[in-house]
């Protein structure tokens, strides 16, 4: 006859303290979502822009800029335009198209103009975006 060995039922006690740990951990990431989903409100993206250099680049000049996003939503298809002005007359106008900016996060890009925009007046502004 020969003797079986006695297999244990019982879970043993790490097995339930790494259950434990792992439940908590899903507990803490489904309730962060909820969180997230229905008690923080979400703002339109807040975009301001920064002139960072004006440099010669071959026949026309490159305007560097930084867009900040200090909202709350991305901003996709975000378009900035320059504007260049001497005095009340528009003189040149250029404009770019940023596919992403996520809410928190800085973007650099750049905008050409044929004048030099160190004796105009540089007005940036954005135009418009949509939401992804």
């Amino acid at each position: 006859m020969t003797k079986r060995s006695k297999i244990s039922s019982e879970i043993p006690f790490w097995e339930w303290v790494v259950g434990a740990i792992g439940l908590v951990f899903i507990l803490t990431s489904i309730g962060y979502m909820l969180y997230q989903a229905f008690v923080v409100e979400e703002f339109a993206p807040e975009i301001s822009i920064e002139t960072e250099a004006i440099e010669p680049s071959g026949d026309v000049y490159l305007v560097k800029i930084r867009v900040t996003n200090r909202g709350g939503l991305v901003a996709a298809g975000l378009v900035i335009e320059g504007t260049l002005k001497d005095g009340a007359e528009t003189v040149e106008t250029s404009e770019i198209t940023i596919d992403h900016v996520p809410a928190g996060s800085e973007r650099e890009a750049g905008l050409f103009f044929t004048r030099d925009p160190e004796g105009l007046d540089l007005q940036l502004r954005a135009k418009g975006y949509q939401q992804p």
